[in-house]
């Protein structure tokens, strides 16, 4: 399941210079290229006239030609030049233009909306540890081989963290978590759990809790860049020790995620304790990971309420992550992927559609991907549709 009319994250700045970069998503290709004022631009990859990847072209004065027959598009996608024209800016073919999509540079991510309905849209979150000298960060990338629901599935939970990170809660039942309830925000959902941290020594991170202390965790998921984040006083309760930690999703199709991160730490802040910072998190980054990988069916299921079988505290979140989705199908903003996986067998390309369809509808090459119709999912929809209500 994937979905439009959302902010996703394409790709790092820094991946992104005088040259164009090509990126997929929601089973479609982008380009990523710059204005000549430095701002990135997304359009859809697909040159209207023969069907060849701008990403293969040249960009030159914020513009970026296909590298078949040159012709030029600027970044609102309009074709300004057609070298072989009589007229090269005049005599341009109507429909000689391609989508594309608002894209904002914020905190060292390259955020693209893919949709029609801007106007609609979740806004970006905001990443404050980015700009606070007290925190030091370091980025990663990786590719899974798993959906985005199981990529995200893989920390909506806290049973297990004793089971798959050894990081036990405690008490007569270490492996059961305290309780915790669901808080609703305008942008996705948090929650926090107390309990007592083991001591810090089996994560690696020396002297920096060495018994076990009361601490608090906090987890959040956001809709835009379907975004966690985790903070948790490793230095034990009262110490303000904290490691932090954001990830986002990026389906690149139905069973393949692109995963990006930004850890951020607010101790040992000397630069060449930035690799043993990644180190750690990504120990617990990669069991999680072959968790994902390993999760059947390798497609998510199309219905309301997920998992079918249900514990009351392992699954909360995940259970709040899935009434989010219930949402944004009947939004209408999944799309139909049975019927793009005919369409493209059949040679119909199509794209994901852009804003500049709702002023003009007409006079595209390639029609928008259908979706599904914005109507209650099949399945429990009763237990979905009132999980606010039960869990705030």
């Amino acid at each position: 399941m994937m979905y439009t009319n959302i902010w996703y994250v394409a790709e790092f700045s820094e991946k992104l210079g005088d040259k164009p970069v090509q990126v997929r998503m929601l089973d479609r290709d982008f380009v990523l290229f710059r204005t000549e004022s430095g701002d990135p631009a997304c359009l859809s990859n697909v040159c209207p006239h023969r069907g060849s990847s701008l990403a293969r072209g040249k960009c030159e004065k914020g513009t970026i030609s296909c590298p078949f027959h040159g012709w030029q598009f600027d970044a609102s996608g309009q074709c300004i030049r057609i070298p072989s024209q009589v007229n090269p800016s005049r005599d341009i073919p109507l429909r000689a233009k391609v989508d594309t999509y608002p894209t904002v540079e914020k905190n060292g991510l390259i955020w693209v909306f893919l949709g029609d309905d801007l106007d609609n849209a979740i806004p970006i979150i905001d990443i404050p540890e980015d700009d606070d000298p007290a925190w030091r960060s370091v980025a990663f990338a990786d590719v899974w081989n798993a959906n985005l629901h199981w990529s995200k599935m893989t920390d909506l939970d806290h049973v297990h963290l004793p089971i798959v990170h050894g990081i036990d809660f405690g008490g007569k039942n270490p492996f059961r978590p305290p309780d915790h309830k669901v808080e609703w925000l305008e942008n996705g959902f948090r929650t926090e759990i107390r309990g007592h941290e083991p001591p810090v020594s089996k994560l690696g991170w020396e002297k920096l809790r060495e018994k076990r202390t009361p601490t608090v965790s906090k987890l959040a998921f956001f809709t835009p860049g379907f975004t966690l984040r985790g903070k948790v006083e490793i230095g034990g309760g009262g110490s303000n020790v904290f490691n932090l930690f954001y990830e986002f999703s990026t389906p690149i199709d139905e069973e393949t995620t692109q995963m990006r991160y930004l850890f951020f730490r607010n101790f040992m802040m000397k630069p060449d304790v930035d690799q043993k910072h990644l180190q750690r998190n990504l120990r617990n980054i990669y069991q999680d990971k072959a968790n994902a990988e390993s999760v059947m069916p390798k497609r998510a299921p199309d219905v309301a309420y997920w998992p079918a079988v249900r514990a009351d505290r392992e699954d909360r979140l995940m259970a709040a992550y899935w009434q989010i989705l219930h949402e944004l199908r009947a939004k209408g903003c999944q799309i139909d992927r049975l019927a793009v996986e005919e369409l493209d067998k059949n040679g119909d390309y199509r794209v994901i559609p852009s804003p500049g369809r709702k002023t003009d509808r007409h006079n595209w090459v390639f029609d928008a991907v259908p979706m599904m119709p914005p109507e209650a999912a099949s399945g429990d929809v009763g237990q979905a549709t009132d999980l606010k209500q039960r869990t705030a």
